[in-house]
């Protein structure tokens, strides 16, 4: 079931925001949480990379908004609507109903991770240093590995299976699910405020009188 990360997907295919935001496509919505997670795996992986010379812990505060908020929401978003919906149109020995449980599994797996590298960024975050860099780098890699891959099987194979099988009703359940619950209706804010803050920072990076900023952090985390 896994990919290379070189077929990990963009999220350079995002559109510009449209009326959809009010009404959201529940499929283009998925498809859209799933390109905001790739950016996400990137910025972790550029957090692991400054390890462990340097912490950046701009970075660190949207990564655990990220990973506190959309990523659980997503998985809801799979498992209590989409999931069940694709299990209702596919015959009993279809093997998506074996992907699914499978994915179900990752799911699982991939939040206890969740848990223990949000608590872990928080506590940098907070004491403004690492304490255990080899860790934290071996955690942060762990997560977005498995995530990649994860989310370039599901791109692959469920969406499209999705698209194909799921009728108008189906469609409506599951934007009535989305419409009713407290989950996001568009990804695109999140991926601005990742690439506004990684780029922001490429520039600080280059420039040879730049300090490191104090940041105002959520979390009351200490400069």
């Amino acid at each position: 079931m896994s990919l290379s990360n070189d077929q990990t997907p963009r999220v350079d295919r995002i559109k510009s925001p449209g009326p959809t935001c009010q009404t959201p496509d529940p499929i283009g919505l998925i498809a859209e949480e799933h390109a905001l997670q790739c950016e996400l795996c990137d910025l972790l992986e550029a957090i692991a990379d400054g390890l462990p010379h340097s912490f950046d812990k701009a970075l660190a505060v949207i990564a655990v908004s990220i990973l506190e908020g959309s990523v659980p929401r997503h998985m809801r978003l799979e498992e209590e609507a989409l999931f069940p919906a694709l299990r209702e149109r596919v015959a009993s020995d279809h093997p998506l109903h074996a992907a699914l449980a499978c994915l179900e599994e990752e799911h699982e797996r991939d939040g206890a991770m969740l848990v223990e590298l949000t608590d872990a960024l928080k506590t940098a975050a907070q004491h403004g240093l690492v304490s255990n860099p080899d860790m934290l780098g071996y955690m942060l890699r762990g997560y977005f590995d498995s995530q990649r891959r994860h989310i370039a099987w599901e791109d692959r194979v469920v969406l499209p299976i999705a698209r194909q099988v799921l009728t108008p009703s189906d469609l409506a359940g599951l934007q009535g699910w989305i419409m009713a619950s407290d989950h996001p209706r568009c990804s695109q804010q999140s991926v601005v405020a990742i690439r506004s803050a990684r780029s922001a920072r490429s520039v600080c990076e280059r420039c040879p009188s730049a300090k490191p900023a104090d940041n105002v952090l959520p979390f009351n985390a200490k400069s």
